[in-house]
């Protein structure tokens, strides 16, 4: 049941995930299961900041 979260949800919810494993004793799969979302999150937020990079690039060379 993933929903396609916006960029500031993703990057929010990065946030509390580092949060959490900082501030709190986890468990080795707690942690591991948080690390594996963080480390989706930042790859699809990667993704996200390289579409916006290349439409900015059309633009600029369209005008």
């Amino acid at each position: 049941m993933e929903e396609k979260m916006k960029f500031e949800d993703k990057l929010k919810r990065l946030d509390e995930i580092v949060e959490t494993m900082s501030n709190k004793s986890l468990s080795l799969d707690d942690s591991i299961a948080l690390y594996e979302e963080g480390n989706k999150i930042i790859k699809d937020l990667e993704k996200a900041l390289k579409e916006a990079e290349n439409k900015i690039e059309k633009v600029i060379e369209s005008k």
